[in-house]
C-alpha cells in the first residue's frame, strides 16, 4: 500500500513463498500480501531458521539455495518487465 493505493505485484500458488528479502537482509518488508481465498501459511522467523540451520546445516544450505534461485528468477522477470516498459 502506498498513499492509499495498492498494486498487484505477483500471484502466488501452492508451495510458493514470500517475504524472502526481509528474511535475508533483516529489514522491513517491502510489500504486504493479501489472500483472496482461504489460505494456510507457515511462518519461519529468521531466528528459528538460524537455530535449525545450526543444528542441520544441510537443511540451511538447501533453503538458501532455493531462496537464491527464486530471487534470481524474480529479478529476471522484473528486468524483462522493465525492458518492456522502456520499449513501449
Amino acid at each position: 500500500m502506498n498513499n492509499g493505493k495498492s498494486y498487484h505485484l505477483e500471484t502466488f500458488a501452492k508451495g510458493d513463498f514470500f517475504g524472502d528479502m526481509a528474511f535475508l537482509d533483516h529489514s522491513v518488508r517491502s510489500a504486504d500480501a493479501v489472500a483472496l481465498t482461504p489460505t494456510d501459511l507457515y511462518a519461519l522467523s529468521r531466528t528459528s531458521f538460524d537455530t535449525l540451520a545450526d543444528e542441520r546445516p544441510a537443511v540451511g544450505k538447501r533453503v538458501f539455495a532455493r531462496l537464491a534461485r527464486a530471487l534470481a528468477i524474480r529479478l529476471r522477470q522484473t528486468d524483462a518487465e522493465l525492458r518492456a516498459l522502456k520499449e513501449s
